[in-house]
C-alpha cells in the first residue's frame, strides 16, 4: 500500500508541474493579448520545460513503482538512493538552467 501511495504522490507532483507549465505558457499569451506586445519572451519556453519536467516525473515515478513492486514480490527490496539522487540532480540542473535564463 505504501508503494501505491508513493506512486500516487509522484503522479500528483507530475500533474501539478504540468498544470503549472500550462499556466506559465498561457499567461504569457494572455499578457501578449492584453498589452498588445509582440513576443512572449521566455515564458512559453519555461512553460514547455515545466510540462516536460512533469511528464518526466510521472515516468520516473512509474519506473520506481514497478521496480519496487518487483522487489517486494521477490522479497529483495533495496533502496534506490543512487537513482533518486541522479533524478534529483537532473531536476536541480533544469531548475538552475531556467533560473539563469531569467537573468
Amino acid at each position: 500500500m505504501a508503494n501505491e501511495r508513493t506512486f500516487l504522490a509522484w503522479i500528483r507532483t507530475g500533474v501539478a508541474l504540468i498544470g503549472f507549465g500550462f499556466v506559465i505558457a498561457k499567461f504569457a499569451l494572455f499578457l501578449q493579448l492584453l498589452k498588445g506586445v509582440k513576443g512572449t519572451g521566455n515564458s512559453v519556453l519555461f512553460g514547455e520545460v515545466m510540462i516536460l519536467l512533469g511528464g518526466a516525473v510521472i515516468a520516473y515515478g512509474l519506473l520506481i513503482y514497478h521496480l519496487t513492486e518487483i522487489d517486494l514480490n521477490n522479497g529483495t527490496y533495496k533502496s534506490r538512493h543512487v537513482m533518486n539522487s541522479v533524478f534529483a540532480m537532473i531536476v536541480l540542473i533544469t531548475a538552475v538552467g531556467l533560473a539563469l535564463l531569467v537573468i
